[in-house]
């Protein structure tokens, strides 16, 4: 079976209005959608465009941005940046925790002594030496 990705992409715009969120193709503005939840409107722009077009909606691919306060888009912006650093924090700390695993045992200390130092089972102390 053949799978044939989207042969058309497009964007929309969605603003709130009210309870609902209105749904405009940027491409071709005459393209508009009334939907009670932002989740929709992709579903709700793909079938109008498909139908504008004359193809199928499987060759339709919509991309919805909507309008947001800007406070909320500086809270979403600092979360995608405290997520990022928190990443690399961790594999800081896996690699540290690696680094310290294979120094107890040079110091001859046993699995088990390792997990309980480390705080983890002896399976993982075995682990992160051996990674």
């Amino acid at each position: 079976m053949q799978h044939n990705p989207p042969a058309y992409t497009f964007t929309s715009t969605a603003t709130r209005d009210g309870v609902f969120w209105m749904v405009q193709c940027d491409q071709y503005p005459s393209v508009r959608s009334k939907v009670r939840l932002l989740a929709q409107g992709v579903r709700h722009q793909r079938y109008a465009i498909a139908a504008l077009l004359g193809v199928p909606e499987a060759r339709i691919s919509v991309d919805v941005r909507p309008i947001l306060p800007a406070c909320a888009e500086k809270h979403m912006a600092r979360a995608r940046e405290l997520r990022a650093d928190a990443a690399r924090a961790n594999r800081a700390a896996a690699e540290e925790s690696r680094a310290a695993a294979r120094a107890l045992a040079e110091a001859q200390l046993s699995l088990r002594d390792i997990g309980t130092v480390l705080g983890i089972s002896f399976q993982r102390a075995h682990q992160l030496i051996n990674s």
